[in-house]
């Protein structure tokens, strides 16, 4: 079967609008807008939503595959091939404008970091603070890719244990990974994963949510969770980011969502129909969602640099920038998908297949 084909027949319809919505969500924890932040104060929980989507979709389109015996390289090149070439455009775009910045001296780093920078950057690794743009950012060229850092990590946990992941393996990853998490909120500090200073968090994150997500989908065998409408369940994920908990318990809630709202929202949501225009939109805003995701920001610097140069940023109200912003990169992806993205891992995919490997499916990003 062609990869293509793969990819329609395991889709979740509902979660990849609601991926869509959360990727959206991501925009206003990078693009200033005061009046976005107040209403969706938990934006930055998209990325624990993403997580346990992942580890959901992965366990559905390769689990089998994997416990067949499809090769741990093999996993690994489907997974790359999927999440790398719309990563390298925004690298690519991104050093484009920290160049112009060095070369300009418009921010205190030299011509010199952003090449060191660039260097991890091509092989998705952290980059050392001596040798960053940002000496507190390990992905200094394009931020929100920590979590595809940690990502691959838990992907490659998965693919390395497949034939060993039980339902009981899975809650011993997720005890390990929210118990490392309940710690560092008791303990006063930052989950996060975006910053060396608390980088752990990422895996944490990653760990507990990607096996949550394995756990689930190996549950729909003994239990078949009720499907929630699609208006509730994208109202449920909305409410969940927008909750105005004060700030002290701002962690509390945090977890709270991570672990008793988000699974059970996606075990429902993954048995969710829509049709007609509904299932448009959401298959339209789950194909650009990881673009969006992976994009905004460096698109987001060279819309600031642009609207600078009119004199126009600094009196463009925060709300109106958030959507000039996610309009653009949904345009963007959209453009990308078809004229790169696609044929690029179209390419690949044949290539590795006349090569006598496996077959690349593609499944949904987180």
């Amino acid at each position: 079967m062609a990869s293509t084909e793969i990819a329609e027949r395991d889709r979740f319809v509902v979660l990849d609008g609601m991926r869509g919505l959360a990727a959206l969500a991501v925009i206003t924890d990078h693009v200033p807008s005061e009046i976005m932040r107040q209403l969706l104060p938990g934006r930055y929980l998209a990325v624990d939503f993403f997580f346990i989507l992942s580890g959901f979709v992965l366990a559905h389109v390769y689990g089998e595959r994997l416990q067949r015996g499809m090769s741990f390289p093999a996993f690994m090149r489907v997974r790359l091939i999927r999440l790398y070439p719309l990563y390298l455009a925004a690298v690519l775009i991104s050093v484009a404008m920290s160049v112009i910045v060095a070369t300009k001296g418009w921010e205190p780093y030299a011509l010199w970091q952003v090449f060191t920078s660039l260097g991890f950057a091509l092989f998705l690794l952290p980059c050392p603070p001596a040798l960053s743009l940002w000496p507190n950012a390990p992905f200094p060229l394009v931020g929100p890719s920590w979590s595809l850092f940690f990502e691959l990590v838990v992907n490659a946990v998965y693919a390395a244990l497949a034939r060993l992941i039980t339902p009981a393996i899975c809650l011993i990853f997720m005890a390990a990974g929210g118990g490392a998490m309940v710690w560092t909120v008791v303990s006063g500090m930052e989950v996060g994963g975006h910053a060396w200073s608390n980088f752990a968090g990422g895996l944490m994150r990653a760990t507990f949510g990607f096996f949550a997500g394995v756990w689930l989908y190996k549950m729909r065998a003994h239990w078949s969770a009720p499907a929630l409408p699609a208006w509730l369940a994208f109202g449920v994920l909305f409410a969940a980011m927008a909750m105005p908990a004060p700030q002290p318990l701002r962690p509390y809630w945090d977890l709270v969502a991570t672990f008793l709202i988000f699974p059970p929202l996606v075990a429902m949501s993954a048995s969710s129909n829509v049709k007609g225009k509904t299932l448009d939109f959401c298959a339209f805003v789950g194909l650009v969602s990881y673009g969006v995701y992976i994009l905004h920001v460096p698109l987001f610097a060279w819309i600031r640099l642009g609207l600078q140069h009119f004199g126009l940023y600094e009196s463009a109200p925060g709300v109106v920038m958030v959507a000039i912003v996610a309009v653009a990169t949904v345009a963007f992806t959209a453009v990308l998908h078809v004229l790169y993205d696609a044929p690029v891992r179209r390419f690949l995919s044949r290539k590795k297949q006349r090569g006598g490997g496996e077959k690349a499916g593609t499944a949904p990003a987180s």
